[in-house]
């Protein structure tokens, strides 16, 4: 049973945009996730259910961007339900084909708020740690005060999101959600991400399916207005699933899953047609 001062508190995270765009329900009147977005394809439709929350507050700009509209309650339930069944269904297959979770440290590289981390250590993971250019620190003490877990959050520096540096820090698998059609040089952090994971990397990206080596790119500074360049391209980046594939081959991952949509997940257009879910393990696994 969530108290009234977790509520208030993510409430509060909420205002500082640290809770929106993971699947969560801390109250009846208080539910998050981009499920809504997915689901009808409208960036922009809403993040967050609060029909309670202060009129003042929807002065903001951002605010009003996050809060849906009262009239979508039912529709922002029902699809972020389905994108919590997509999240579970990967972080399950990730399980399954990884084996022993308890003996297994797993890094979430752009973590957001905490959504497979926390999940990872709700499962009994060894160690759970997740990775962001923002500071989810709060958000992480909230859920883990919440759930009875006890995943971790390192804050990362700008450089180290665009993986032009590699960490000494290692882990047995290493999990990347829609990270890659973020970043400009694509390549690069999945590299990063080869360097970091002993075992496995999962990946859940946008995807181009032209039969070529190739990266298309959308527009720069949709998100990060300050990135200079290289780093602007930050919207839509969409590597052919050919060179993903190879990619990962050329370091070294022999066997390479792609992990279907749950039958109750989000839909399969924006699931695993603009997108795609790989798990490629290194054949020491």
């Amino acid at each position: 049973m969530i108290k009234k001062k977790q509520i208030e508190r993510a409430q509060k995270l909420v205002t500082k945009g640290l809770i929106n765009y993971q699947p969560y329900i801390f109250a009846e009147d208080l539910q998050t996730g981009v499920g809504f977005e997915f689901v009808t394809g409208k960036e922009g439709a809403g993040l967050v259910y609060w029909p309670t929350i202060d009129h003042q507050l929807l002065a903001s700009p951002d605010m009003k961007r996050f809060i849906i509209s009262n009239d979508n309650a039912h529709e922002f339930e029902k699809a972020n339900e389905k994108l919590r069944i997509t999240y579970n269904h990967f972080i399950d297959e990730i399980c399954e084909h990884i084996g022993n979770v308890s003996k297994t440290t797993f890094a979430d590289i752009g973590c957001n708020s905490g959504y497979f981390p926390v999940s990872f250590s709700l499962r009994g993971a060894n160690k759970s740690v997740g990775y962001d250019r923002e500071n989810y620190t709060e958000s992480f003490e909230l859920l883990n005060e919440i759930l009875g877990t006890n995943a971790s959050f390192i804050p990362l520096g700008y450089e180290l999101v665009n993986a032009s540096i590699s960490s000494s820090e290692k882990y047995d698998v290493a999990i990347s959600m829609m990270v890659l059609c973020h970043l400009s040089d694509a390549l690069r952090h999945l590299s990063f991400l080869g360097s970091i994971a002993r075992k496995a990397i999962f990946i859940w990206t946008l995807i181009t399916d032209d039969d070529d080596y190739r990266i298309i790119y959308g527009e720069p500074n949709k998100y990060y207005r300050h990135d200079k360049f290289p780093f602007c391209f930050d919207n839509l980046i969409r590597p052919s699933v050919k060179l993903l594939y190879k990619s990962l081959e050329l370091m070294g991952f022999t066997q390479i899953y792609e992990i279907s949509n749950h039958k109750d997940g989000i839909p399969d257009l924006f699931c695993n047609v603009k997108n795609r879910a790989v798990l490629a393990i290194r054949p020491t696994a």
